[in-house]
């Protein structure tokens, strides 16, 4: 009988909390577990090919990612500490030193350092990888029971028999071979599915980290040639994949657009940490998002900025939940240094979902004003609590919130002021809107996800019987 294989090679490596591309193949792998002998699980190796792995292997692997403990809220601003990025900390221990010296020969090695912020950066990240790399090395995630076989499997094999199918949905871009791939199929006449989260390194590579754009544009190519068919989360992000493979001259397979599920566990209000409470206060917006270029955090800093230059006074806080990414060394120092903004805006790293449910729960409304989303979860996620969004109009974000938010142009700073006073003075107007939401909005779930993706994996397997 054929079978469906299940890639879990990227839950497997992954030693953090579960979160995008590692959500949606976590979540799917937990589903295909109740699908019984049809389904079977599978990981790849760049110098051995494709391994079975036990379903107990992943069962473990699932537990180990929903488990995994978090450090509670950690705020960020007013008291940054240790999550402040280490060149911005670097970098003000430097201004400090310079204060001593005299300014005519200060400023030039200010002017110095400045055109050399990208070698330091790297020279940091490089470092990072490298004590990350050790640590990996000395303390495997990996059971034992997933380890290599004695008998290492050749890379002109696979455990794919002809007419099953292969499902991979995760970080294929850094850990797959898609030339094997190519090759096993043509060999064993199995057939794959894929995803396409989005396409932004090759449409907008200014946005993401280093010169990607060719690297994903030859991933993209390869992968049309090995796909029977892509799964894409979303209308606008198959749109860019087709639009992408034409004008490179690759196939263009069957794509189906699944929804990406929005729930966060439930959790206990006791739970929920004081740094967080404390770092949130009474009244406040919420902004859920990695702190990176792409998503465009500064349009709400000098929103802000640009209404407090005005006078008004009693401002919500503005609380931004996610990790520091690239590119926001500068913003994160502007947030410490502009005593405008000192106290009203904080930065949560690190948040538990006990914490973050607290946070949807509480906020007087979200915010999302990314430049380009291949989905745009934190809209989901705000829907899903039942609170309103102001959010971006860009990409497939109106694609999620439908006619229950409202949108606005990303770039437009004075738009973004006006409508956040509004809002901040209109509490009604949320409290209708909340009705609307509760009333009318149909969060989508995990296992809707799952489905598809399974009923498409189906509908091959149907194909050769």
């Amino acid at each position: 009988m054929n079978k469906i294989w299940f890639d879990v090679t990227s839950i497997l490596q992954w030693n953090r909390p579960a979160v995008g591309v590692i959500r949606v193949q976590a979540e799917c792998a937990k589903y295909a577990l109740r699908l019984g002998s049809k389904i079977a699980f599978c990981r790849f190796e760049r110098e051995i090919g494709y391994i079975p792995v036990d379903l107990e292997d992943v069962r473990k692997t699932i537990e180990r990612l929903e488990n995994r403990e978090l450090v509670n809220g950690t705020a960020l601003n007013g008291a940054f500490g240790r999550s402040v990025p280490l060149i911005s900390r670097i970098a003000t221990i430097t201004r400090r030193a310079l204060g001593f010296m005299p300014k005519s020969l200060s400023n030039r090695i200010l002017h110095y350092l400045y055109h050399r912020r990208e070698a330091a950066e790297a020279s940091i990240n490089g470092l990072r990888e490298f004590r990350r790399a050790l640590y990996a090395w000395r303390n495997p995630v990996r059971p034992a029971a997933i380890a290599v076989p004695e008998i290492r499997q050749s890379l002109e094999t696979s455990p794919f028999s002809k007419g099953d199918v292969h499902i991979s949905l995760g970080l294929d871009w850094d850990q797959k071979n898609n030339s094997f791939i190519a090759k096993e199929k043509k060999l064993k006449q199995f057939k794959t599915i894929f995803c396409c989260y989005d396409v932004i390194p090759v449409k907008f590579p200014h946005l993401c980290v280093g010169d990607v754009a060719a690297k994903f544009a030859h991933y993209f190519v390869d992968l049309a040639w090995c796909a029977d068919e892509f799964v894409s989360i979303s209308e606008c992000s198959k749109r860019d994949l087709l639009e992408l493979l034409e004008e490179l001259g690759a196939p263009c397979p069957e794509t189906t657009v699944i929804k990406l599920g929005s729930h966060i566990p439930l959790s206990n209000d006791d739970e929920v940490s004081k740094q967080t409470k404390q770092a949130a206060g009474e009244r406040f917006i919420l902004f859920v998002s990695t702190i990176e270029r792409r998503k465009n955090h500064e349009t709400l800093y000098r929103a802000y900025t640009r209404l407090l230059d005005r006078g008004v006074t009693n401002l919500p806080k503005l609380v931004f939940v996610g990790m520091p990414g690239w590119g926001v060394n500068d913003f994160l120092a502007d947030l410490r240094f502009d005593c405008r903004v000192k106290g009203l805006v904080q930065v949560l790293t690190n948040v538990s979902d006990a914490d973050l449910n607290w946070l949807y729960k509480n906020t007087l409304f979200t915010v999302f004003p990314s430049l380009y989303e291949g989905w745009g979860l934190a809209v989901a996620e705000s829907l899903s609590a039942g609170k309103f969004c102001l959010a971006s109009n860009a990409a497939s974000i109106p694609e999620v919130g439908g006619g229950l938010i409202e949108y606005l142009d990303p770039w437009d700073v004075p738009k973004w002021a006006e409508r956040l006073e509004w809002y901040f003075d209109n509490p009604d107007a949320l409290a209708d809107a909340e009705i609307r939401i509760r009333e009318t909005y149909n969060a989508p779930t995990w296992e809707e996800t799952a489905v598809t993706i399974f009923d498409r994996a189906e509908a091959l397997l149907a194909r050769d019987n």
